[in-house]
């Protein structure tokens, strides 16, 4: 597997949106995915913040362009968040396990969210930080 730009190649899109409460740790993942780093003192995101990566998996001869959606926690953007479930094909679902209201809201709020909102084959993964 290789990160390298992929452009001209046949390419598949993955579009990704992270979902969770604030603070919970998305744009950690997203950081350490992108970039191979951790920053402690990462900006609480507002609204929506996009990135991407490609990746080459030489021994299937494919490559991956993944458009990752970090959206915010903040209940204040909720209603926001819907926009990017379209044509998503990844839902990750983000909870700290320190934070047992950052597990319920998951069930309660980000999960039945999918449920109704995003394209109905879209594939979910639960992380705990």
């Amino acid at each position: 597997m290789d990160d390298e730009d992929n452009e001209g190649e046949d390419a598949k899109t993955i579009k990704v949106v992270i979902l969770g409460e604030s603070g919970v740790g998305k744009t950690s993942i997203i950081s350490r995915f992108i970039n191979d780093t951790f920053d402690e003192e990462l900006v609480t995101t507002t609204g929506a913040s996009y990135v991407s990566k490609s990746m080459k998996f030489s021994d299937k001869n494919q490559v991956l362009n993944f458009e990752i959606w970090d959206t915010a926690g903040q209940e204040k953007y909720r209603s926001l968040t819907q926009i990017f479930y379209k044509d998503a094909s990844i839902a990750i679902l983000v909870y700290d396990i320190t934070n047992k209201d950052s597990f319920d809201e998951l069930q309660n709020y980000w999960y039945e969210q999918i449920k109704d909102s995003a394209p109905k084959n879209i594939g979910k993964f639960i992380i705990l930080l």
